[in-house]
């Protein structure tokens, strides 16, 4: 998804970039705030990996978004790992965001990690704190000018709640306060009503070299949207290949 949890590089990038696509257009009237609970279920191999939470409100104004990812019980032994992300700000008038605020953490086993990103009034990031403190690398961003236009992981999820022309006009640049990403879709088959995607995942910047490879660098996935109003869709179904076998998720009923 963007979300640095401390699993193998490949099954993150599997996993979260299903929870993050999967974070998903509310329902909403311009005149009010409305918030929404939603859950979807990620398998790999067929086998149930986990949850991810996500409580979304928005207005015509201002966004606030909560998600959360909680390691099923099967693999509890071998990845005891939980995360939450949060963030909020102001929606412009051509359904963009300003972040204001993103905050992050993380638990692995015993050991957990908070971090906060701030912003410029533009909502750009200019500084990232975390507890404990990041270990500076050789392939870190070069620095905030590198992520301008980007937007957080948990602000992700709630632009996706913005009206936008058709089911699958999304591309974006996220940040998680190390890793750049990009995360773009297009459509292939299907309606307004029901759409089938193909998407991209890309790594930017603030991979290993290893990771930024023309093999390795990025991938397809697919995903399934369903309108759920006027400009607005909703994720049902999203499915990536990994050594592991298919990465899926699915919205709960």
């Amino acid at each position: 998804m963007p979300f640095s949890i401390a699993l193998s590089d490949d099954m993150i990038k599997k996993i979260l970039v299903a929870g993050v696509l999967v974070c998903c257009p509310v329902a909403v009237q311009a005149s009010e705030p409305v918030s929404e609970t939603l859950a979807y279920r990620a398998y790999i191999g067929g086998l149930p990996v986990g949850t991810l939470k996500l409580e979304i409100a928005m207005d015509e104004d201002r966004y606030a978004t909560e998600a959360r990812f909680d390691i099923a019980r099967l693999f509890r032994w071998v990845l005891d790992t939980d995360a939450l992300a949060s963030s909020s700000g102001t929606v412009t008038d051509d359904g963009g965001a300003v972040p204001e605020s993103f905050d992050y953490w993380v638990r692995d086993g015993r050991k957990q990690r908070n971090t906060e990103m701030q912003f410029d009034e533009a909502g750009n990031a200019t500084a990232v704190r975390a507890d404990p403190v990041f270990d500076k690398r050789s392939y870190d961003i070069s620095g905030f000018d590198e992520v301008r236009g980007a937007i957080d992981p948990a602000t992700a999820v709630a632009m996706l709640s913005a009206p936008r022309t058709g089911p699958c006009d999304v591309d974006m640049k996220v940040f998680d306060g190390r890793k750049l990403h990009r995360i773009s879709m297009k459509q292939v088959s299907g309606d307004q009503e029901n759409a089938r995607c193909e998407g991209r995942y890309e790594r930017l910047a603030g991979f290993k070299a290893k990771y930024m490879t023309p093999e390795r660098r990025s991938y397809p996935f697919n995903a399934e949207l369903r309108r759920i109003g006027p400009n607005r869709w909703r994720p049902v179904r999203v499915r990536a290949k990994t050594k592991f076998g298919n990465a899926i998720a699915l919205l709960k009923k």
